[in-house]
């Protein structure tokens, strides 16, 4: 019975070594919550906290103008202490902004990959897609995204349930991951992320004039699949 049980365990391990995703995937250390109507929890945070509007903006590709995004919360997860607007997450146009505190949490990172895998997930600044998870991140958001495309003289409307959170890269600078399970995100070809009839790549940070990249806007591409 011993023999058979470090047998396991020895299994376990190379099986985690091999996809370090798997060490995530059934995680619910977090203190994940749920909205009403769409709508957060107001917390106004501890003192020293401070709330913050972390922009995430999105630009049409491949033949295709994007008119407009919107995204519906089900459910999000931050440090305990932070600060969180009700109306948590808000749209203008081809932008979302997410009303609340920055702090780098590992258990925010757990929720974010409760059930999925680094192959469906994007991050925002990776050099290859697909081969990394987050180590820390300040909030997480899943919920669901509705993009509206202008094509020819009409629209085209994409719905799918994803997750959006953000990380930390250096001074002033904030990553942003996104993606859902497997069942609906997946890499596809190493070169873009596939979530339903919808693909999404990145563009890279906007430049800033100090630091030469922006402190907390970034903007992925995206379009409505398939591509007639």
């Amino acid at each position: 019975m011993f023999a058979v049980g470090l047998w396991a365990v020895v299994l376990l391990v190379v099986a985690a070594d091999e996809d370090c995703s798997l060490l995530v995937v059934n995680s619910t250390m977090g203190h994940r919550m749920y909205t009403k109507d769409g709508f957060c929890a107001p917390e106004p945070g501890n003192n020293g906290t401070t709330l913050r509007d972390n922009v995430l903006d999105f630009e049409g590709t491949k033949g295709a103008t994007l008119y407009s995004v919107h995204f519906t919360p089900k459910w999000y997860d931050f440090p305990p202490g932070q600060p969180i607007r009700k109306d948590c997450v808000t749209s203008n146009g081809t932008r979302l902004t997410f009303r609340v505190g920055r702090w780098l949490s590992e258990d925010v990172r757990n929720e974010f990959m409760s059930g999925a895998r680094k192959s469906s997930i994007l991050k925002s600044d990776a050099e290859k897609l697909g081969d990394q998870i987050p180590e820390k991140l300040n909030f997480a958001f899943e919920g669901l995204a509705t993009f509206r495309f202008r094509r020819g003289a009409g629209f085209e409307k994409r719905e799918v349930k994803l997750r959006f959170a953000q990380g930390h890269i250096g001074r002033n600078a904030y990553n942003w991951w996104m993606g859902s399970t497997p069942s609906i995100c997946h890499i596809e070809k190493e070169k873009e992320l596939v979530c339903g009839e919808l693909g999404f790549g990145d563009l890279g940070f906007l430049p800033h004039p100090q630091y030469g990249i922006h402190p907390n806007n970034h903007r992925f591409k995206v379009y409505p699949r398939p591509i007639d």
